[in-house]
């Protein structure tokens, strides 16, 4: 198994988990994010987080990049997803209206949608790690 489909599980595992914890918690999970958006400082569990993707994500592009079996599923996984991902997370964390609408969302009923909606990605997550 590749770098590449390691990373493309450990994501779909990461997106089926938080979308777990989002459920259960349902509108408890808004404290979560107020942290995690938090102009006054992150807390440390989102600076670890973060650190551990980079280092992990850096790994995979590495293999990706030396690897002469390049397929269009690492590509997506390896170049869109994570450039897409970029770009929403710099308009969320760098835009206030984009920081008032997530920090803003109230109510169990809300959260159990969204954790269901975000469920959609985990056979997506899984179908190109397995065609990676």
């Amino acid at each position: 198994m590749s770098l590449v489909q390691i990373f493309g599980l450990v994501i779909a595992a990461a997106v089926l988990g938080t979308s777990i914890l989002i459920a259960v918690m349902g509108g408890r999970f808004q404290k979560v994010e107020q942290a995690a958006y938090s102009e006054k400082g992150k807390p440390w569990w989102f600076y670890l987080s973060f650190a551990a993707y980079i280092i992990f994500y850096l790994a995979v592009l590495v293999s990706f990049i030396t690897s002469p079996d390049k397929t269009w599923a690492g590509w997506v996984l390896v170049i869109v997803i994570p450039i897409g991902a970029l770009i929403k997370g710099t308009l969320v964390i760098f835009n206030k209206k984009g920081q008032e609408k997530v920090t803003s969302i109230e109510g169990d009923q809300a959260w159990i949608k969204i954790a269901l909606a975000r469920l959609v990605l985990v056979p997506l997550f899984l179908v190109l790690a397995y065609y990676a």
